[in-house]
């Protein structure tokens, strides 16, 4: 339930991207505390804390429940939770799980269409991606357009998936730049630039 009660501790505490690292242990904060800092600030502890409690198994049985077979969760951040997709040497390389911009996509339109758990739900999940503060990607350099969306990034990979509510209509994106030959992580990553142009020419091109 969203106000379970979640427990961090020095054990649960992972570095990288977010902010919970920094708070003291025996904070107390809720699932859907959790699901937030998740989203919004890609948090890797709240990330695994979420991951305790649901488990990469069932995060892919739901996919599994919304035709989603190539979207896997392999395991929590840096290790541990592994799901049975994750013992695939096939899918290893890949670290914390794996999708398809297809799928990626697949799973937006659902959103908002109200079909992921129920209406109320959807709109739920729709309304945090929009709180998400990482707009390095898509929503670069646009203005007045409101965007639902999370990016990802590994050392040589940028990615980023979303709805844009341009004037046009809605526009759904899923964009990945993997194999980049530097590992530089600053916000004028050639990943993020090529990922910023294309969400540009979408628009231009789609929004017509």
């Amino acid at each position: 339930k969203w106000g379970d009660e979640l427990l961090l501790t020095k054990e649960k505490k992972a570095g990288g991207s977010g902010i919970l690292f920094e708070f003291g242990d025996g904070l107390k904060l809720t699932l859907r505390d959790a699901v937030n800092l998740m989203i919004v600030v890609s948090d890797n502890t709240a990330t695994n804390l979420v991951l305790d409690v649901l488990t990469a198994e069932a995060v892919n049985a739901r996919m599994d429940g919304l035709g989603l077979k190539k979207t896997r969760a392999l395991r929590k951040v840096f290790g541990g939770g592994v799901s049975r997709a994750g013992e695939d040497p096939a899918l290893k390389p890949f670290g914390l799980g794996v999708s398809t911009p297809r799928e990626m996509i697949t799973l937006l339109e659902k959103l908002e269409r109200g079909e992921v758990v129920n209406p109320a739900a959807s709109k739920e999940m729709i309304e945090l991606l929009k709180r998400q503060q990482d707009h390095r990607g898509i929503g670069r350099t646009l203005n007045g357009v409101e965007i639902g969306s999370k990016a990802g990034a590994l050392d040589h990979l940028r990615s980023d998936v979303g709805i844009l509510y341009t004037k046009r209509g809605r526009i759904a994106m899923a964009i990945t730049c993997d194999e980049m030959p530097e590992v530089i992580w600053t916000v004028d990553n050639p990943g993020y630039l090529l990922l910023s142009r294309l969400s540009l020419l979408l628009i231009e091109g789609l929004g017509k």
